[in-house]
């Protein structure tokens, strides 16, 4: 017999952790502790998780991100990655970290805004 464990008792614990998702990446994106690539990877997939419009301009931004730079390797899948393909990418890799980051700053300042005011007042 299979038996589904829900990590949460209701809809609105799980709504409230995928806010506390989009606020902790965006305070890290910030902060400089994660990448916007990867950053902006984790925020596009909370996009379709979370209870925002699907042309959430906020949200777009980190799709547009994602879309751009899905060809680059970024996080543990560089493992698998010869090294010096990685190093021929680098140049590349850090020019559209700063592009990122340019495009995706005031992005990250208004999720911040809207979801942990959200918490706020939860």
């Amino acid at each position: 017999m299979v038996t589904w464990v829900t990590q949460y008792a209701t809809h609105e614990e799980y709504a409230r952790s995928l806010r506390q998702q989009v606020v902790s990446t965006a305070q890290a994106i910030l902060k400089g502790q994660l990448s916007f690539l990867i950053g902006s990877r984790r925020l596009a997939a909370l996009r379709h998780e979370t209870d925002a419009a699907a042309d959430d301009a906020d949200f777009l931004v980190f799709v547009a991100i994602d879309s751009d730079t899905d060809a680059l390797p970024l996080g543990s899948v560089r493992e698998h990655w010869d090294q010096g393909a990685l190093a021929r990418l680098e140049p590349e890799i850090a020019e559209a970290e700063h592009w990122a980051s340019t495009v995706g700053a005031d992005a990250c300042r208004s999720l911040l805004t809207r979801f942990d005011e959200h918490e706020a007042n939860t």
